[in-house]
């Protein structure tokens, strides 16, 4: 049976946060205030393919399935503006100190492994920024864990740029041609924000968590504007 529910209201964000600064990533526990709902809404849906064309030869649905779910704010409401202010409040302490946009979505990627199980092969490594902009006026990447899987996270490469294939095979060899500077942890209902000029890429500790069950993460980009 289909159900009707209130975006503003399943997507609010918890009064409790306690967020933390380590110099390069904000942290922000506990973000949203019923995650538990909001996981299940995401997982009790179908998943569609991401980056995926039949006609081109790729890896997702042969070695894993990597899908995306976009969710359109259509009609932006106070509350909705209230809740991103208060996160941007946090963002302008720490990089960008003037104003932001980003796209009314909520985008949740979902990764689910078929035959991967060596640690030694992950996300394909990118940027969402270009290298030399400084942190202070780079795009921020913001990432909020929702699986409960609570494995892995985020790494933060050392290296140089290389030319972005996943649309072939999202995952990629990466200590042949990376060192990892960083993991940025992963927790249910966790928010991290970092700039986006830095290599990084998803990274799966055990990738039997998921086999048997999705590792889902929502992005958003905050752009400043000067």
């Amino acid at each position: 049976m289909n159900k009707v529910y209130d975006m503003d209201e399943l997507y609010s964000f918890s009064d409790e946060w306690k967020p933390e600064f380590d110099g390069f990533c904000l942290t922000i526990d506990n973000f949203y205030k019923d995650a538990d709902t909001l996981h299940d809404h995401i997982m009790n849906r179908d998943f569609p393919l991401w980056k995926y064309n039949a006609e081109r030869d790729s890896q997702n649905t042969k070695d894993y399935y990597d899908c995306r779910i976009n969710d359109n704010v259509s009609h932006p409401t106070r509350k909705y503006y209230a809740d991103m202010d208060r996160l941007i409040h946090f963002c302008r302490k720490y990089y960008w100190s003037g104003h932001y946009t980003w796209s009314n979505f909520y985008e949740f990627n979902l990764f689910k492994s078929i035959t991967i199980d060596d640690k030694r092969i992950q996300h394909y490594p990118h940027t969402d920024e270009e290298l030399t902009t400084p942190d202070n006026r780079s795009t921020l990447n913001m990432i909020v864990y929702l699986d409960k899987n609570d494995d892995g996270g985020t790494a933060v490469y050392n290296g140089e740029w290389i030319t972005n294939d996943e649309r072939f095979n999202l995952m990629y060899p990466v200590e042949e041609r990376f060192t990892v500077d960083r993991i940025i942890p992963a927790k249910f209902n966790r928010c991290v924000i970092f700039p986006g000029n830095r290599i990084h890429g998803a990274w799966v500790d055990d990738y039997s968590k998921v086999k048997d069950s999705w590792r889902c993460s929502q992005v958003r980009f905050l752009h400043p504007r000067f």
